[in-house]
């Protein structure tokens, strides 16, 4: 028990403090509470809440909970004189209150700090957990040392359950040294040096191309209760079934092998092996060039030639006013440059350098000829006055490079990105992207196209009804049989392919549209651009922005 109280007044001001009361604290173990009690006292100071905080903190109670608002009724009273007794502050022990998720995947805490009494310690922590029945791997030891240094929590996640593992499927590894890097793409960031490309890799008959390594059984989980939660086993998957030129090794059915002598292209979960013609130039030595295969030039394709082939071809020189079409990917050195033959009778440019691939176009320049791709076109340096299609997107960012379209008419699929657009000379620049609406009287061609199909196959059909009857097989024979046969099946698929075409446009209409024109520099007057059927005439110079369709409008943004 103590009590506050000051030595005997010792002149007027002194006396009025037989009003103040002193305070005496006791401590009540059966309640954990401190108990305040008041007496009046001639020689009792006034009371205020630094002196009533400094009285507990001198017993021994400064840690306890105390109200706010008891202390201040308690000083009240005291300032006053008045006697009796009120608790002011309790001692209270570090509640943990544990709550698990019903998935038994995690387990929170929240801690109620102490007052005076029984603290947050690890090992009490780690008791609680181990009566929970969670497993020691699954809890968070930096978490539990986060609770211990603010000495309280609120819905911390303090254990938490391992996940299962899915087992891998099979992995295929390629054996042959640099063929992921044949006729690879370069991007934006990356600059290539086209006159460091490498010669295509060869293999030959019976060379081992890929490994196939087996799938993996998985790691099971556990929750946080040490309950093993099961996993899925990876699967086995076959090689590619397309990976021509290859065949599985009848000694090794996990490995794949070459059976021909030819180039190797990765492809998924295979390597594809393809014939390679190697050829100096395309000239009169030559002459034209049809090949089954891959094709590499060492030199250029000189003006008058065309060189086709069902692969890729790589032409290390330039190609003049030639004709060169890849069924694949195409890259050419040297770039193109070709020669107008007039206009036509819609004053578009007749070009002579005409260049096609079923893939990617990447060529150092393009200047008055036509590309065509089925991927992307990627440009370095410029295009001027040339025809462009791609049906993926039109690349002419290369670091360092002019990256620049002038003149003719550039269009794509997806997207088109070039550093500039148009020129100071104000000339008529076109680049279209999306999709070209589909016109109506295309379609009633087809449709009609289509019904002439169908009646002359029902004709095919009755004549050779009837050449089976016993009256007409002596006026037609074998011969003509077979021809009419061959006639009436090239309908047939005559009539398949425009059914194809006309459920790719009618798919057209309805699919949407993320198609863009980005210019990084400088938009010149003069410069038409399309987006899906909408137009914008650009009458200005402009800075560099992204072109995009908003509604029947092209806007930047």
């Amino acid at each position: 028990m103590s009590s506050l109280a000051a030595k005997p007044p010792m002149d007027n001001a002194a006396a009025n403090q037989s009003l103040v009361s002193a305070v005496l604290l006791t401590f009540d173990p059966d309640t954990q509470s401190v108990l305040a009690e008041l007496e009046p006292s001639p020689t009792a100071h006034k009371m205020d809440l630094p002196t009533l905080q400094a009285l507990l903190e001198a017993q021994g109670y400064g840690e306890f909970y105390t109200s706010k608002s008891s202390m201040h009724e308690l000083i009240t009273q005291a300032n006053q004189g008045k006697d009796g007794s009120m608790v002011i502050a309790h001692r209270r022990d570090a509640e943990l209150e544990w709550v698990v998720k019903p998935d038994k995947m995690a387990v929170y805490l929240t801690a109620m700090p102490a007052y005076g009494g029984k603290t947050i310690t690890r090992e009490w922590l780690l008791e609680e957990l181990q009566a929970q029945g969670v497993d020691e791997t699954c809890v968070d030891q930096v978490v539990l040392d986060q609770v211990l240094e603010a000495g309280q929590a609120e819905r911390l996640c303090v254990a938490r359950g391992i996940e299962p593992e899915p087992g891998l499927d099979s992995q295929f590894e390629g054996l042959v040294e640099g063929c992921k890097n044949l006729l690879e793409g370069y991007s934006e960031e990356d600059q290539v040096d086209f006159h460091q490309v490498q010669d295509f890799i060869v293999v030959e008959k019976g060379e081992a191309l890929m490994q196939r390594l087996p799938p993996t059984p998985g790691v099971p989980g556990m929750n946080v209760l040490g309950d093993k939660l099961p996993t899925e086993p990876g699967s086995e998957l076959a090689f590619n079934p397309n990976a021509d030129g290859a065949i599985i090794d009848p000694d090794n059915p996990d490995q794949l092998i070459a059976a021909v002598k030819g180039h190797p292209i990765l492809i998924e979960n295979g390597v594809f092996v393809d014939p390679t013609l190697r050829i100096d130039a395309i000239n009169l030595e030559s002459g034209n060039i049809d090949f089954d295969g891959s094709v590499e030039v060492k030199g250029d394709v000189t003006s008058g030639f065309s060189l086709k082939a069902t692969g890729d071809i790589f032409i290390r020189g330039m190609v003049e006013k030639a004709t060169v079409i890849a069924g694949r990917n195409l890259t050419i050195v040297g770039g193109v440059a070709g020669e107008d033959l007039g206009r036509d009778q819609n004053k578009e440019l007749i070009l002579k350098a005409r260049i096609r691939a079923g893939g990617n176009i990447r060529a150092k320049f393009a200047n008055l000829a036509y590309l065509r791709a089925g991927g992307d076109i990627i440009i370095r340096e410029f295009v001027l006055q040339s025809h462009l299609s791609a049906n993926g997107g039109v690349y002419l960012t290369q670091p360092g490079s002019k990256g620049c379209i002038i003149g003719g008419r550039t269009i794509a699929r997806t997207e088109i990105v070039v550093n500039c657009l148009g020129s100071d000379a104000n000339v008529p620049t076109v680049a279209r992207v999306g999709r070209i609406n589909c016109k109506r009287r295309l379609e009633e061609q087809l449709q009609t196209e289509h019904k002439n199909c169908l009646k002359n196959c029902e004709k095919l059909e009755k004549v050779l009804k009837s050449a089976e009857s016993t009256e007409q097989k002596s006026s037609i024979n074998g011969d003509m049989v077979r021809k009419i046969k061959a006639t009436l099946h090239s309908y047939v698929q005559k009539a398949e392919r425009i059914k194809t075409i006309q459920a790719r446009l009618s798919a057209r209409k309805k699919t949407s549209s993320d198609a863009v024109v980005t210019v990084k520099g400088m938009i010149y007057p003069n410069v038409c651009i399309g987006i899906d059927g909408a137009s914008y005439n650009n009458r200005a110079r402009k800075g560099g922005c992204s072109m995009i369709r908003e509604g029947g409008e092209v806007i930047s943004r």
